[in-house]
């Protein structure tokens, strides 16, 4: 396995929602609190930032665009126009915005809100199917929404809620889109961190980027540590698997909250980070397409 390198130093305030689209060749992933988009060529090393009308969060691949969550609602990006339309609003209260988000094995795009001040343990998760219908999930409210994955087989959905320093897992029936069987797969308690954004490779591991923790953790099925890669930056966000054969692993990170004298030990802070792995990354489907 490959070092981290830096491959876009854009010092995003909050990056977050890696997505490669294999049609275009481009890493997309956004800025949260700077509502930016911005994309990543790798084989030309170039990357551009697009302005954005709402702080959006996380993103979904869909006839050639993007769909979006965002603030309190859910549009779609035109990507050759850079045209955004919003498309539904979601019933939140004032100061809560989404968060991660993920495809189901279904098509239905998986969401999470939260409180932005970081307070209020009422964040919700929510499913948008294709007919652009919001529904809420029945899970318990949480305080800061992440990770929305599940394993190659459809049979394990993973999340957490970052503040708890816990990922869990669940069984996943897919003929009803239950949940059953709540359990705790990894802790991060010990190591002092949080868990934040994951992929899944095609052996079923989950690779989990850990906010203050300096890393990202390969976990295996059964939620032991695999690998721990060190990262130059504090405050990784998420990552996804991209590059032609999936073998590439991008990382997001931050540079919010951090002080000045953090800043000057961390330079890279909120740029984007890539790693050669040996295994390959599961393909993300496009939304509304099982």
């Amino acid at each position: 396995m490959s070092e981290v390198i830096c491959v876009a130093p854009t010092g995003c305030m909050l990056g977050e929602g890696p997505l490669w689209s294999p049609s275009e060749g481009f890493l997309w992933w956004v800025d949260i609190k700077r509502a930016k988009l911005h994309r990543h060529n790798p084989k030309t090393g170039n990357t551009r930032r697009y302005d954005l009308p709402i702080h959006a969060s996380a993103l979904a691949l869909s006839d050639g665009g993007l769909i979006m969550v965002g603030d309190r609602e859910v549009g779609r990006y035109d990507t050759a126009t850079e045209h955004y339309e919003k498309v539904t609003d979601i019933n939140e209260p004032e100061g809560f915005r989404t968060n991660d988000a993920g495809i189901a094995p279904d098509g239905s795009l998986w969401f999470g809100t939260m409180d932005d001040d970081e307070t209020l343990p009422e964040g919700q998760y929510y499913r948008l199917d294709a007919d652009m219908m919001v529904d809420r999930i029945g899970l318990p409210e949480v305080l800061v929404t992440n990770t929305m994955k599940f394993s190659p087989d459809g049979a394990t959905f993973y999340t957490c809620d970052s503040a708890e320093q816990m990922i869990l897992a669940f069984d996943y029936a897919p003929d009803s889109g239950a949940l059953s069987n709540r359990r705790v797969f990894a802790s991060t308690l010990e190591a002092g961190c949080y868990p934040d954004g994951s992929a899944i490779d095609q052996e079923g591991y989950l690779w989990n980027a850990q906010w203050a923790g300096s890393r990202i953790v390969r976990y295996a099925p059964d939620g032991s540590i695999d690998r721990i890669v060190s990262l130059p930056v504090s405050r990784p966000s998420s990552c996804a698997f991209g590059g032609p054969d999936l073998t590439t692993l991008y990382i997001t990170s931050a540079r919010v909250g951090l002080s000045d004298a953090a800043l000057d030990r961390q330079p890279m802070a909120g740029s984007l980070f890539a790693l050669d792995v040996p295994v390959p990354g599961v393909p993300v489907p496009e939304f509304g397409k099982s």
